[in-house]
């Protein structure tokens, strides 16, 4: 059951964040608020610096560990950073962020097409819910 409080908590944060994202963009366009949300992140990694000892595991990390986890923070802490921020700097929020959150969908298709995960009756149930979701916001 951890794994599901884990999620849960990150959903209130990330719902949090977007709302504080919403109220940060008023006054200022998506880069510069962008380069001043990056702080934030670049405080927490000063703070897992000072106070891991696990820095060592990284020397012992495979190329392809690296390059996808290196990709992965260009695609998702950079790229779709700012156009989400664009997105939410001119659109509802209420609308932007569901529609957002329907990455499960790639995600299930992903697992599915390149790592072989099953498909099962409640996973595609469940992807049929968010898609009509996503209807409704229309």
């Amino acid at each position: 059951m951890e794994p599901y409080y884990f999620a849960i908590i990150t959903a209130i944060l990330w719902g949090t964040v977007a709302f504080l994202e919403k109220v940060g963009l008023s006054s200022v366009e998506p880069m510069t608020a962008y380069i001043v949300r990056s702080s934030g992140v670049f405080i927490g990694v000063i703070i897992i610096v000072l106070f891991t000892s696990n820095l060592s595991a990284v020397g012992r990390m495979g190329i392809k560990s690296i390059c996808c986890l290196v990709l992965a923070g260009l695609l998702a802490g950079f790229i779709a950073q700012v156009i989400f921020f664009k997105a939410i700097k001119t659109g509802e929020i209420s609308k932007v962020v569901p529609i957002t959150s329907s990455a499960p969908l790639f995600t299930f298709l992903f697992g599915c097409i390149f790592l072989g995960e099953e498909v099962t009756f409640s996973k595609v149930m469940g992807m049929l819910l968010i898609l009509g979701g996503l209807m409704l916001l229309r």
